[in-house]
């Protein structure tokens, strides 16, 4: 036997080596009453600039608030990152499954940036690398699943700002084709199918989940998407647990099954 094999798990006992760890990227764009064109929240959870306080990150069902709560999921690990846009950034590894999530907490003045990122991870692109107990993980463009939090922005600016010709399905190699078949992207914020489905559909990649209406894009719901994806439900399957969730905690009375969909529009 070649004495250079026989190095290969000692290298990689010294050395990260890349994982096959599953990964999902999670954008978040913090509301912002001042610089988003939305209804206004209150005051203390509508500041872009404030993740700690804010409704889509440190407030009661923000992701952040409420991830670190959820049992399955521990927290470990709070970045910040070089990036001055991203105003926080949080790596939680699943207790009992090889899954990671990256969650990035965009400064809501700059929404536009992160709409741009997402639909770049989702195209393949712009990858991200993390060093985790002598393991690497590969985010951004090599996610297994890309998920946007937030202000649907693409009510007010053309998808095409966001979707250069080099991004499109039909530009990009063979082998990322490939990859892009086994990925998924998930929206949630109001209206997403009739807003994403244009530049998310030309990418190649999956629909997880999409809204139809209106609503709240708070994080029991997309707890509810990745837990059930984790466990190998079908589609029908996550929409149902994720439309229970939601209408669990608006108070409801049976799953929201008309806000989410799993396809792109036709």
């Amino acid at each position: 036997m070649s004495k250079y094999l026989l190095l290969i798990p000692i290298m990689c006992l010294s050395f990260s080596c890349f994982a096959d760890s599953k990964v999902i990227h999670v954008v978040v764009a913090l509301c912002d009453n001042k610089y988003q064109r939305i209804a206004p929240v209150p005051k203390a959870i509508g500041n872009g600039q404030d993740p700690k306080n804010n409704l889509y990150w440190g407030a009661a069902y923000g992701f952040k608030t409420y991830f670190d709560k959820q049992k399955e999921w521990q927290q470990i690990k709070i970045n910040k990152p070089e990036n001055s846009k991203i105003l926080e950034e949080i790596i939680y590894k699943h207790k009992t499954k090889d899954v990671y999530i990256i969650a990035q907490a965009y400064d809501g003045k700059y929404i536009d940036d992160a709409v741009n990122d997402f639909i770049t991870y989702s195209a393949g692109k712009k990858e991200a690398s993390y060093s985790i107990d002598n393991t690497q993980i590969i985010a951004g463009g090599k996610a297994n699943l890309v998920i946007y939090i937030g202000h649907d922005s693409l009510m007010e600016w053309s998808w095409r700002n966001y979707l250069p010709d080099n991004l499109r399905w039909d530009t990009l190699p063979k082998n990322v084709q490939e990859k892009q078949k086994s990925r998924y992207a998930a929206v949630f914020a109001c209206k997403s199918q009739k807003y994403f489905t244009p530049p998310l559909s030309r990418l190649g990649i999956n629909p997880l989940i999409l809204t139809l209406h209106r609503m709240a894009p708070e994080a029991y719901s997309i707890h509810a998407m990745i837990n059930s994806w984790l466990d190998g439900k079908s589609k029908d399957e996550i929409k149902f647990e994720v439309a229970t969730a939601y209408s669990q905690y608006q108070k409801l009375s049976k799953p929201a099954l008309h806000i989410f969909t799993t396809e792109y529009s036709q």
